[in-house]
């Protein structure tokens, strides 16, 4: 694997685990919110699976992945699941081969945004962790410990290991 691509294997394993937890957790302390965050829990990380897979879908050469509305009628914590780990992975997958920078034009709703494709990988990344930081402050202000996602954490876990143990393997 390679740099960029154990980059978002942490951003997949933070995502699942946060919806893991979230997922445990009431319809109550999943509709609070706190000043400064983008709204509820619940909110935030429906807003932020939907943006997952809407960004793969805007890469030129990236596979197709399965779209999911962020408002709505709620699919379930494993249809919400099953798309953040699709997304992820296509992630994963593609920037792997990744070498060379692209530009290239996205219109969105009749808005022209040109871009290059590291500066939506950058975006990516960017956008859950600001908002998965969120989630983790409106729980902690409520009294419930978040998951821990850090790098660290993803370290100990069974994939971080992993990853060490790739990386220790090749080098020796």
């Amino acid at each position: 694997m390679n740099t960029w691509s154990n980059i978002f294997r942490h951003h997949r394993w933070s995502n699942l685990t946060l919806i893991d937890a979230l997922a445990q957790l009431s319809d109550a302390d999943l509709a609070r919110s706190v000043p400064g965050t983008f709204g509820s829990s619940f909110d935030t990380i429906r807003h932020l699976v939907s943006s997952d897979a809407d960004y793969v879908r805007i890469i030129p050469d990236a596979p197709n992945v399965t779209q999911i509305g962020q408002d709505g009628p709620f699919e379930g914590w494993d249809t919400l699941r099953a798309v953040a780990d699709e997304a992820d992975t296509a992630l994963i997958e593609y920037v792997a081969g990744v070498t060379d920078d692209l530009f290239f034009v996205d219109i969105d709703d009749g808005e022209t945004f040109e871009l290059t494709r590291s500066m939506l990988l950058c975006q990516v990344i960017h956008h859950a962790t600001e908002h998965r930081s969120q989630i983790r402050t409106t729980l902690s202000a409520h009294g419930i410990t978040p998951p821990d996602i850090s790098t660290w954490a993803w370290r100990k876990s069974e994939e971080g290991k992993s990853v060490l143990e790739d990386q220790r393997t090749a080098q020796f």
